[in-house]
């Protein structure tokens, strides 16, 4: 009787009732607070980072997609817009378009995700256009709230300026194109302010602010590298540019000779000439090359000059032993840095090597 009784409290405590199940937390994304407009061309390029946290400060690992909205409005003739505010963003604006979350990696620039659009320019009668961009980012349960507000007024930019052509020289890289005549919209003029320069894969420009010349000079470190140029339309943000020029490819190295050597002296020794010179204080110094010329004759007419020293010698003294008895030489020395560059010659007095001890 006793083993039942156990047997029935078992199960009655097996068949108790459990809490009621708790709803899952919602997964929200955080929404984008750096979404960036620039317009190159006759498209603007949307930029923000790529979404990665939820709400609580954890990371998101599930998108199901990003979604893009634009509202545009027609600037009047004579007054400007009220700042675009989100509630009437929110009633005006429309959805663009979405990045849907398998594409999001093919969307991605480094850490950041990229869209083009291609919006109108102005309005049919040729009035200024404003539109103001925002994006969210939709999980799997939730979406975020929406972006901060990114505004831009679209302007006739110049089309590509034509002609770069990048020179290397001992003081650098110099540029040079012509200015571009024709905007990207047939029949109107270009609205220029400028050009930015860009050297290999950089976002940001060469010059701090854009120049006005057709003409740029850059000192970029060794190497190879390739320079494009936009024209610019206006000054400050957002960016507005042209279409880049085509790429301008160049090779950049040190074209700067080293000093020459000085107090070059011949000393005549028996069969032989001794050369001394003074060392050069040079940084990337590969070494020394020495010539000798010959003369005879009573005109004293020249042989041509030969090279002693086909690679350059770090030593700063050489012995001539290949001289011929009773002729007069004189010698030159160049100093040779890493790069190939050669000094000026240094010349010494004549030198004869006597045909008797």
């Amino acid at each position: 009787m006793k083993k039942l009784l156990a047997l029935s409290f078992v199960a009655l405590v097996a068949c108790g009732k459990r809490g009621d199940p708790k709803p899952p937390v919602p997964v929200i994304p955080q929404a984008t607070s750096d979404l960036v407009v620039t317009q190159r061309g006759s498209n603007v390029i949307l930029s923000w980072s790529y979404p990665s946290l939820t709400t609580a400060g954890k990371s998101l690992k599930d998108i199901r997609r990003v979604v893009v909205y634009r509202q545009s409005e027609e600037l009047p003739v004579s007054d400007t817009l009220p700042p675009v505010a989100v509630p009437r963003f929110l009633k005006l604006s429309r959805q663009l378009d979405s990045i849907d979350g398998a594409n999001l990696p093919s969307a991605s620039s480094g850490s950041r995700l990229t869209y083009v659009d291609a919006p109108p320019l102005h309005t049919a009668d040729g009035r200024a256009v404003r539109v103001t961009y925002s994006v969210v980012t939709e999980g799997e349960t939730a979406k975020s709230d929406l972006s901060n507000l990114a505004t831009i007024v679209p302007l006739d930019v110049a089309v590509a300026p034509p002609s770069l052509v990048a020179t290397a020289n001992a003081g650098g890289v110099t540029l040079k194109w012509d200015a571009p005549q024709q905007s990207v919209t047939p029949g109107v003029k270009p609205s220029l302010a400028g050009y930015n320069i860009y050297r290999d894969d950089a976002t940001t420009p060469l010059n701090s602010t854009p120049i006005t010349a057709t003409t740029y000079v850059d000192v970029p470190p060794y190497g190879e590298h390739e320079y494009r140029v936009v024209a610019v339309a206006g000054n400050g943000t957002p960016r507005i540019e042209s279409e880049a020029s085509t790429t301008a490819k160049v090779t950049y190295k040190d074209l700067l000779p080293p000093p020459a050597p000085t107090e070059l002296t011949a000393l005549v020794e028996t069969k032989s000439v001794r050369l001394v010179w003074d060392p050069v204080d040079a940084s990337d110094l590969a070494g020394y090359k020495l010539y000798r010329t010959e003369v005879y004759g009573e005109e004293k007419k020249f042989a041509a000059k030969i090279t002693l020293t086909p690679q350059p010698i770090t030593a700063t003294n050489y012995r001539d032993t290949t001289v011929n008895i009773g002729i007069s030489y004189f010698y030159e020395v160049t100093a040779v840095d890493k790069s190939g560059n050669e000094s000026p010659a240094a010349k010494s007095d004549w030198a004869m090597a006597p045909k008797t001890p």
